[in-house]
C-alpha cells in the first residue's frame, strides 16, 4: 500500500571491484528485523560474473529459477488455513520528524498472531499522511519573497499572478521523494511575481512567488 523503499545505500571507491566489495560489506551490516527485504537479492547480484563485467544482469532478472533461490520461506498457516496476522508499531523518523506507524500483516515464520484486540506495546495509531504542509519563512531576497523550503519538482500551482492571498493560503505543491508538499503563503497580500510553473525543478531558497502587502491608506 505504500512505497516499499525503507533505505537507500550508496557507496564509492577507486573502481568497480573495490566499490562492489564495500557495498557487499555494507549490505552485510544491515540489521532489519521482522521485514522481508531485497538484501539477499542485492547481495546475490553483486557476486555474479555479470555484475563484475558491468552487464545489466537482465538474464538473471528474468530467470525465475534463479530468483526462487532467493525467496523467503512461505508464511505458516494457522489451523483454519489463514495466515496469521500480527500488528506491529514502529517509530519512523523522516527529515528530523518522528511518526508512529502501525503495520498489519502476515506473521513471520514461527510467530503466532496476537490475541484478539492486541495491538502491541504502543497501541493503535494512525500512519502519517503522504501530504506535508510547509510554510516558507520568506528568507529570500526580500520579506515579500516566498522561497522553496525543499528541493523538488513543482507538481501544482494553485494561484495566478495578481491574485489576492491570505497568510496560510495554498500557493503551490512541490513533489519530493514521492511526497506532495503543500507550500503556503507566508503573508497576506497580492501575488506580484509568480516565476514557477508546473513541472519545473526548484532548489532550497528558490523564489516561488512574491507577495506584496497592500500599502496603508
Amino acid at each position: 500500500m505504500y512505497d516499499p523503499m525503507v533505505a537507500k545505500l550508496i557507496v564509492w571507491d577507486q573502481d568497480r571491484e573495490q566499490a562492489t566489495r564495500r557495498m557487499l560489506r555494507a549490505l552485510g551490516e544491515y540489521e532489519i528485523g521482522d521485514l522481508k527485504t531485497l538484501l539477499p537479492f542485492h547481495q546475490a547480484i553483486l557476486q555474479t560474473p555479470q555484475w563484475a563485467n558491468a552487464e545489466t544482469c537482465r538474464d538473471l532478472i528474468e530467470d525465475r529459477a534463479w530468483l526462487k533461490t532467493l525467496a523467503f520461506p512461505k508464511v505458516e498457516k494457522t489451523p483454519d488455513g489463514e495466515a496469521a496476522k500480527v500488528e506491529r508499531d514502529y517509530t519512523v523518523e523522516v527529515s528530523g520528524k518522528r511518526f508512529d506507524v502501525k503495520v498489519i500483516g502476515n506473521a513471520p515464520a514461527g510467530l503466532s498472531a496476537p490475541a484478539s484486540g492486541a495491538t502491541g506495546a504502543a497501541g493503535a495509531r494512525t500512519a502519517p499522511k503522504r501530504t506535508v504542509r510547509e510554510t516558507s519563512s520568506g528568507n529570500g531576497t526580500s520579506s515579500d519573497t516566498l522561497t522553496a523550503p525543499l528541493q523538488g519538482t513543482v507538481f501544482k500551482v494553485v494561484v495566478q499572478h495578481g491574485a489576492s492571498v491570505q497568510e496560510g493560503d495554498l500557493i503551490c505543491v512541490i513533489e519530493a521523494m514521492k511526497m506532495e508538499n503543500e507550500i503556503t503563503a507566508h503573508k497576506t497580500g497580492t501575488i506580484t511575481e509568480l516565476p514557477v510553473t508546473i513541472g519545473v525543478s526548484v532548489s532550497v531558497g528558490d523564489a516561488l512567488a512574491v507577495i506584496t502587502a497592500a500599502s496603508a491608506a
